[in-house]
Formats: structure tokens, sequence, C-alpha cells
């Protein structure tokens, strides 16, 4: 009977140890999991401003090629910045 005791109680010692290294690893690395999934968010964060900066610069791109190309653009936008053609009259309405 003495040697089934022995058995029975390093069965459980190994039972024991075998669970304090899956918890000793899995405490481990849950620091590890969480710098993972910060990472993971700023990756996100910055692949979103990258794609915005991308649509920016196609945009831009865009009206180079329509300033190149598109007279109509070209006379809009220099309306807009309040340029007119030489000698054209030019009536400034102020608000009361």
């Amino acid at each position: 009977m003495n040697e089934g005791l022995k058995d029975r109680v390093a069965r459980y010692l190994t039972y024991a140890v075998l669970l304090l290294i899956v918890v000793g690893g899995a405490v481990m690395m849950y620091p590890n999991y969480r710098r993972s999934e910060a990472l993971k968010r700023q990756n996100a964060e910055l692949q979103e401003r990258i794609d915005a900066k991308k649509r920016e610069i196609a945009q831009l791109l865009d009206y180079q090629r329509r300033f190149r190309t598109d007279a109509d653009f070209v006379e809009t936008i220099a309306r807009q910045n309040h340029r007119v053609f030489p000698g054209e009259l030019v009536f400034i309405f102020e608000k009361d």
C-alpha cells in the first residue's frame, strides 16, 4: 500500500507541476498579448491615416490634371479667390 500512495502522490505532484507550468506560461504571455492588441489598434489607425492621405493625394492630382486641361475649372477656382480678367468691371456690394 505504501507503493500505491507514492504513485498517487507522484501523479498528483506531476499534475500540479504541469498545471503550474501552464498557468505560469499564460501569465507570462498576457503582457505580450495586450501589447500585440495595442499594436494592432495602432496599425489600424495608421492605415486609416495612410488611406486618408492617399485620397487627399488623389484629389490633388486630379486638381493638377484639371488645371492643365479644363479652362472652366481654372476660371472657377480663380473666381472663388476673387480674381478677375484684366479690364473686367467689378462691383463690390457691402452688407448693411
